[in-house]
This record gives C-alpha cells, sequence and structure tokens, in this order.
C-alpha cells in the first residue's frame, strides 16, 4: 500500500481514519484504498466508496456528510494515522 503524500494531517489514500457519527458515542476505523484492495470484513473501503471519496482531503476535526440510501448521515473526523 502506497502512503498518501499528504501525510497524517489530511485524509488520503493509505490513512487509517477513525469516525464518529454525528449523535452517537461509537466509533468506527477505515482504511481508505484503492477500489481493488476494499475489503469491508478487514475494515478497507474504497476511495471511491461514498464515505471515503466524502472523506477524503479532509482533516481531523472536520464533519462530513455521507449521501446513503437511507439518507444523509453525518460523520466528524476523530483521529487520522
Amino acid at each position: 500500500m502506497i502512503a498518501g503524500a499528504a501525510g497524517k494531517d489530511v485524509v488520503s489514500v493509505g490513512s487509517t481514519v477513525r469516525i464518529e457519527k454525528e449523535g452517537d458515542n461509537k466509533s468506527t476505523v477505515f482504511t481508505i484504498v484503492g477500489s481493488e484492495e476494499a475489503d469491508m470484513s478487514q475494515g478497507k473501503i474504497s476511495n471511491l466508496s461514498p464515505i471515503g471519496s466524502a472523506l477524503l482531503g479532509r482533516k481531523q476535526g472536520d464533519a462530513v456528510k455521507v449521501t446513503t440510501p437511507k439518507g444523509v448521515v453525518s460523520y466528524v473526523i476523530a483521529a487520522i494515522k
């Protein structure tokens, strides 16, 4: 896997991101990968997926909105590794 050129300050392909759904105390950890490497069972999401593309270029503390089949969901980026 190639680490993102932006480093750990900005979400890029190769970043591991902890997000929290707004209004919920639970967090989820994903690693942003290319579409060929995506595997939800291992916590790897594609940079082309709705969540992956919404996170790209964002920083810790940013709020992102993701359109899902059930409607728009808001998340906060809690950490980037």
